[in-house]
This record gives structure tokens, sequence and C-alpha cells, in this order.
């Protein structure tokens, strides 16, 4: 079930407000963490931009002050994501399928230094496409909350529908039933998914008309009762998408001019982390069609208070 607005909803604080800071990167998904002391960023080498599968693609750990990159590994997985707990850091991707960029196998990193990194397979399910992953915990283990596209049957006639996979010790992973995903009734893809004071907040990239894509904010207790951010969407494409931080790297010339008047039509997978109060999200802008780049933007609060902001 989906809880909107309707004629007795009221805007009691006002739409969140976050501020662009800038394009940082030529790469795609990212995520930015804290780890012992120092900003990095998880980001998605992609050299052909995806339209060539057989170009080797990587996860890159990269300081966030400095521009320096920590490590590659993941060769062969896209999509991935971040997640730390205890001293390890996590990174999940998916393992490509070629000549797609999607498959039905999520693989696990684990380093203690963000250099040295092992990996197992995490789970897998035959006969599905698999393409972003979130993985949190809550008060019941863990849960990874993953973008499909197939089998038809399960996911529906849009074409993205985020499932859910249980698990009590990150070894050992229980599919929700199919039933219990979220949501059929629209584009609904590049997950992020965090519990935090009693809910499971969950971040989409969705598909307005005319070929626009932005972020909308959802939250539930259960996987069942789906609540509707009131200050949707979360982000839109605009001028401040063309600015470049001090902290960009790696933008090449042709890139930077290409930045200049290409078509912006979507701010897409939103990642975040708490720095200092402060709510650090990085999203790609660009336009679903090849061309895209990595940008920052900040909210002045904490993490909590940014997703509970959608809310009030």
């Amino acid at each position: 079930m989906e809880i909107n607005y309707d004629n007795k909803s009221r805007m009691m604080k006002g739409f969140p407000l976050i501020k662009k800071l800038g394009a940082v990167s030529p790469n795609g998904e990212s995520t930015p963490f804290e780890f012992n002391g120092r900003l990095y960023r998880l980001e998605l080498s992609d050299p052909s931009r995806g339209t060539d599968m057989n170009v080797p693609i990587c996860a890159i750990i990269r300081d966030r002050e400095t521009g320096e990159i920590l490590s590659r590994f993941a060769e062969g997985c896209y999509y991935q994501s971040f997640y730390q707990e205890n001293g390890t850091a996590y990174v999940l991707g998916t393992l490509s399928q070629k000549p797609a960029a999607c498959g039905d196998t999520v693989m696990i990193y684990e380093s203690k230094d963000l250099i040295n990194w092992s990996q197992r397979k995490l789970f897998t399910n035959p006969g599905w496409k698999y393409y972003n992953t979130s993985l949190t915990k809550g008060p019941d283990g863990y849960v990874v909350c993953i973008e499909a596209n197939e089998p038809r049957e399960f996911v529906g006639n849009n074409p993205f529908t985020c499932f859910f996979v249980t698990s009590t010790d990150m070894i050992n992973w229980k599919f929700v039933d199919y039933e219990k995903c979220y949501s059929k009734d629209r584009y609904n893809g590049g997950p992020w998914f965090r519990y935090c004071n009693g809910y499971y907040y969950f971040i989409s990239v969705t598909e307005l008309p005319c070929q626009r894509y932005t972020n909308y904010i959802f939250r539930t207790k259960d996987l069942d009762t789906w609540e509707v951010g009131k200050y949707n969407p979360i982000l839109m494409p605009d001028e401040d998408d063309r600015k470049i931080s001090p902290y960009a790297y790696d933008i090449s010339p042709e890139l930077l001019e290409e930045m200049k008047t290409g078509f912006i039509s979507s701010n897409s997978d939103i990642d975040m982390c708490e720095r200092d109060g402060k709510t650090l999200i990085t999203y790609n802008a660009g336009n679903q069609l090849g061309f895209y780049y990595l940008c920052e933007a900040e909210f002045e609060g904490t993490n909590q208070e940014f997703l509970e902001s959608y809310f009030e």
C-alpha cells in the first residue's frame, strides 16, 4: 500500500534546501563516505560510458580532498554500492553478463584499509536481471534493496522494480516474497536504501514525461506500507549542474566542453554520507543516453534530519 498526500496534507517545514556544489568526476554511480576520519568516494569507472561492455569496468576508491585513487577492484561488476560496519568497508556489485551491464549475481568485496580487497559471491538468482543495489542493517538484520528488470512476470510492465533480500549474518540470504516489491506502478530504479530511526528510507530514480529523470523519496516500517515524501522530487536538473567543484578530478577537456551545452535531463542515483553535522550528497547529471558526470551537493543537517525533513 502507498500513502500519498491528500487534501488534508500540510507542509509544515518547507522544502529542504540542497545546495549543488558542482561536478567532481567523469564517473558513474558513486557513494561518498567517511573512513578513519577522511572523506572518500566509491566511483564506477566505465570508460565506454555504457556503450561497450567489452571495455573493462571496475570500482575505484578516491580520496575526496586530494583526488588520489587508492584502489581499483570489482572488475566486471557494474552498479557498485558501499556499506561499512565495525571498521570494515563493503562494496556490492552486480556481475555483468555481456553484452548487458546487468546480471543475476551480486558480488561483495571487503576491506579493512580500502586498498586490499577480498571477494565472494553474495547471492545469485538465475533468470533475473539485476542492476543497482543498496545494503542497510535494520532491527532484524541486513537488507539488500535491488533493482530488477526481468523476469517480467514479477517485475511488471514498467522498466524497473525494486526487490528485497535479507540476512542475519551477511552470509546466508533469503529472497523476500516477490510480491513484496516496490513499485510495479512506475519506473522505480537506482535505489538508495537506509534504516534510520524506525524507518527504512528509500530513494529511487523515476522517469518523468519526455525522458526527464529525477529522485523521489519514500519510507516504510515493514516493506508493505510505503509513505511518499511530501517534498518530492529531491533534485531536478538546472544550470548549477554545470558548475565545476574545487574537488573535481580527471574531467577531460572534451567532457568539460561538452558540459557547457550538453543536454541535461537527469539528476539520478543519489547517495550520501554525514560529515561535521552536514549531509554530503553525490548524484549523476546527464541525459541517461551516455552523457553523464558525477556531482556533489550539500544539506545543512545530519542524515537523519535530511531524511525526516521530507515527511514533516
